[in-house]
């Protein structure tokens, strides 16, 4: 897109398709309302943009870049409140409104 730059996962995706399964579940059955089913694709978000910018010269940049593996080990619920005030410049405020430990227990 023109607005997103991320980058895919890999390892665990089985694991973390049934987590997005099971998280989609739950929230149907709280009446969360949705306005489309996408399929999952496991990714990180590493950059956005409010306004469209090209942002393939930065893809192209991070092409060959291979993270080390590592293991999330906590997901938390991030609430963005966005901007309200109308003041040039003011950015969103994230709140973690909960976190929940990963992995199996003992």
């Amino acid at each position: 897109g023109r607005r997103v730059l991320w980058t895919g996962a890999a390892g665990g995706v089985a694991e973390l398709r049934r987590l997005a399964e099971r998280t989609e579940a739950a929230a149907r059955r709280a009446g969360v309302p949705r306005d489309e089913h996408r399929a999952y694709h496991p990714h990180l978000t590493v950059a956005r943009s409010r306004t469209d910018a090209d942002l393939r010269p930065y893809a192209e940049e991070l092409r060959p870049f291979a993270s080390t593996p590592w293991q999330v080990t906590e997901l938390s619920l991030v609430r963005s409140n966005l901007p309200a005030s109308g003041v040039p410049g003011e950015q969103p405020r994230y709140q973690t409104v909960g976190s929940w430990p990963l992995g199996r227990a003992g």
